[in-house]
């Protein structure tokens, strides 16, 4: 009962308003930026309230507050969305399955991202095996788990969660011989690697990427082609073998350009965010799990002749994309339990989400938005008709908000913005940079002009591990034909490039701290230099302090100094770069920080609200003067 109350106060936290004092960021989400928590609550912290929601309909929430260690697969909540609804149902619907799902997502040990190599297969808590893939795109690496695509890392008290973009579906320990026997739509195929005499290898071996043709591609070589191929079994070898590839490649392992097949050679693979082909076969279906590798599904047979680069005999056109907004979840929690993993069940994976698509693409902005699942935005953008726009010759710089951080925003404000379709534009020009900024060009406080006007400010933490633009953090780069797309957490909310003078004004709860700078002769430095980070007490901590204090330091103007640059550090400390130890002050010496489950607290005073943005740093307000 104490975590559902836990848990309950914090959704409220982190679903309150965005905008506040004419669309002012609300920075009450203090505490899921800073919390280290048992897993349950970093994942309620960080917003991953879907998976949070399943575990305590599980009744796993009290197994995974436990002592672990645990290593989470957490997809986030679009992961859920793009489940296909009726298997969604049947998940949510049998509280054994639904453990057994989750189960599936938990490693019983820890795993850190410096452990994972590629083809690690560790074991899950229910009991079926898991597939990490790393793969290397030469600037950075891409780490999949079956396939879905793991985004960041967070740290708990008793383990270590990875937030990934995909929901992970158990079956039987099958291999790739028994998928292709459950599937029903590859008879031909099964019987041509019997007569070749591939089962046993394709079955037993491995890991192997099998492009794998159904039946009707089968059915629509030319006539006499299988029969002739039948009678003649090593050409027939060598055509399976043409659609066999060895390691596990999925989907975000595949980029355009040649893939070694097994029989020899090369087949050429081209993804873009309208599809994937290989051999100019279409992938009608991605990322199928097996044991010993992963299979994708083509419409068309490979026909490899001597001499000749390998090509499909039969091909259909690519479809166009259909681009629907995602829909939220309202699942209500249930009670707590511990882990209790069972058999593995027979579910079928629904349709892959939009956000599978391959990264490294060289569409236009748009296109990588749409291929990578970042709908909300693109529906925003094409709503304000600023689609076009970004689609040019640019370049641009985009720092483009998930989908989740849209749903993170009021409703009442996102309706707003809705409504308002010059609103709408300003805040999204305000997400978008006239130029390129490539991630080599990114330096600590690092200040650049948006399109709306007003400048956004990009910090750098914990030895280049964090990225921040305006307190968000950077999840990920993506390159587009026409600039380059920071992916972030944050929806960012434009608001005159105030200095932290002006915020503290236009916030009517710091009278006292404004007129003390006013006679410490601190105010038009702090109206003007910079970058700083604030911690800023209330009029309330000021009304707070013992009897005749306050007089006493308004009549003494240099300890007053003193005490208001004890509130001060002299760079830009964003939450997402403050962590457990020491501050400089701009008055020289140190402060001791605390960050933990509770919140933060800088000497004795707690931050009850932070990441408040002006023009030269940062204010997060406290409830004590220091």
């Amino acid at each position: 009962m104490k975590y559902l109350v836990v848990a309950f106060v914090t959704l409220l936290i982190a679903s309150s308003s965005a905008f506040s004092d004419g669309h002012q960021t609300n920075h009450t989400r203090i505490k899921r930026q800073f919390s280290l928590g048992s897993i349950p609550t970093v994942l309620t912290n960080n917003g991953l309230t879907t998976l949070v929601d399943l575990v305590v309909k599980a009744g796993l929430a009290e197994g995974l507050s436990g002592p672990g260690p645990f290593t989470v697969f957490a997809p986030i909540n679009n992961a859920f969305t793009a489940v296909d609804p009726s298997t969604l149902n049947a998940i949510k619907s049998d509280v054994t399955v639904l453990r057994q799902v989750i189960a599936y997502h938990v490693v019983e040990s820890i795993l850190p991202a410096a452990l994972f190599k590629n083809e690690l297969t560790p074991l899950s808590a229910s009991g079926e095996s898991l597939r990490v893939n790393v793969y290397d795109s030469g600037d950075a690496k891409t780490v999949t788990i079956n396939g879905g695509l793991k985004i960041r890392t967070l740290e708990a008290t008793n383990g270590i969660i990875h937030v990934i973009n995909k929901v992970l579906i158990p079956e039987p320990q099958s291999n790739i011989i028994e998928v292709l026997e459950r599937k029903g739509k590859f008879t031909t195929l099964l019987t041509a690697l019997a007569v070749a005499g591939l089962t046993t290898t394709i079955q037993n071996a491995g890991p192997f990427t099998l492009f794998a043709p159904t039946d009707d591609a089968f059915r629509s070589l030319p006539a006499g082609t299988l029969d002739s191929l039948i009678t003649n079994r090593e050409e027939l070898k060598k055509v399976l073998l043409s659609h066999v590839a060895s390691g596990t490649l999925y989907k975000r392992g595949l980029s355009s350009g040649l893939v070694p097949v097994i029989a020899g050679g090369n087949v050429k693979a081209a993804v873009g965010f309208d599809g994937a082909t290989f051999g100019n076969a279409q992938m009608i279906e991605t990322d199928l799990f097996a044991s010993n590798g992963v299979i994708h599904v083509i419409n068309s047979v490979i026909i490899q002749s001597a001499g000749q680069p390998p090509k499909a005999v039969f091909s259909q056109p690519s479809k166009p994309l259909d681009i629907q907004p995602s829909k939220a979840l309202d699942i209500q929690p249930s009670k707590v339990a511990d882990i209790q993993p069972g058999k593995a069940v027979d579910i079928q994976p629904g349709k892959p989400p939009v956000n599978q698509q391959k990264t490294r693409t060289a569409g236009n902005i748009p296109s990588v938005l749409t291929e990578n699942g970042l709908t909300t935005l693109v529906d925003l953008v094409v709503k304000a008709d600023l689609a076009n726009a970004l689609s040019g010759a640019g370049p641009f710089t985009v720092f483009a908000p998930t989908n989740d951080a849209f749903n993170s925003v009021d409703p009442a404000t996102l309706n707003a913005l809705l409504q308002d379709v010059d609103l709408l534009k300003r805040v999204l020009t305000y997400h978008v940079v006239g130029s390129a900024l490539p991630p080599a060009t990114i330096q600590n406080e690092l200040v650049t002009k948006s399109l709306a006007g007003e400048s956004l400010r990009v910090n750098i933490y914990n030895n280049g591990k964090v990225v921040t633009i305006n307190g968000a953090l950077r999840l990920k780069a993506l390159e587009a034909s026409n600039g380059i797309i920071y992916v972030i957490d944050k929806v960012l909310i434009p608001d005159n490039d105030k200095s932290i003078v002006k915020v503290l004004a236009s916030k009517e709860k710091f009278t006292t701290l404004i007129t003390a700078f006013n006679v410490a002769g601190l105010k038009t430095h702090l109206d003007t230099a910079g970058p700083f980070t604030l911690f800023a007490p209330t009029d309330d901590a000021f009304a707070a302090l013992p009897e005749g204090a306050l007089n006493t330091l308004i009549a003494n103007p240099r300890e007053l100094k003193k005490v208001l640059l004890s509130h001060v550090i002299p760079s830009t400390f964003f939450s997402r770069g403050i962590s457990s130890g020491q501050l400089n002050l701009a008055r020289g010496g140190i402060a001791g920080v605390t960050v933990n489950e509770s919140g933060v607290k800088i000497a004795d005073a707690d931050v009850i609200e932070a990441d408040i943005v002006a023009s030269n740093g940062v204010i997060h307000v406290i409830n004590r003067v220091l």
